[in-house]
């Protein structure tokens, strides 16, 4: 798998921290929260998905799946995908970047909080805003999603 082109020579850290919240890469090892998560927030989104029917359906062993497929990507600089944690390990929710493949100077960021996370969402966003927008990634135009 080949890296995106604008993030071939730049490195996208595993762990970072956005003021109060704590970012970690997903990986395999996040199985159980993450499939916990998952299901005990399904409801609120698939809200925020209107057409979507994820995650109905989805066993552990497809969760795994799909966290080997995040890891790998964010191996490979093509995607990538952190737990958002609190600054005691609360599995709060995911975030996922993803650059168009198109060759667009584009990128997706998308990130859902599980239920009943107390959050402040603006926080997060203007951390987020303000990370993204730094000397660390490229000159995207980002489109950021609270799910």
């Amino acid at each position: 798998m080949k890296p995106h082109p604008l993030f071939r020579n730049r490195s996208v850290p595993t762990a970072h921290t956005l003021g109060e919240f704590e970012l970690k890469a997903l990986s395999v090892s996040d199985l159980e929260r993450d499939f916990g998560a998952v299901m005990e927030s399904a409801a609120e989104i698939k809200a925020a998905n209107p057409g979507s029917s994820w995650p109905d359906g989805l066993t552990k062993e497809k969760n795994l799946i799909d966290l080997a497929w995040h890891q790998r990507e964010f191996e490979a600089r093509r995607s990538f995908a952190w737990v958002i944690e609190d600054s005691a390990g609360a599995y709060l929710g995911c975030l996922y970047v993803y650059p168009s493949i198109a060759g667009e100077k584009a990128a997706d960021i998308v990130w859902w909080w599980r239920t009943g996370a107390v959050v402040s969402r603006a926080s997060f966003r203007n951390h987020l805003l303000e990370w993204v927008s730094g000397s660390d990634w490229p000159a995207l135009t980002y489109n950021l999603q609270d799910h």
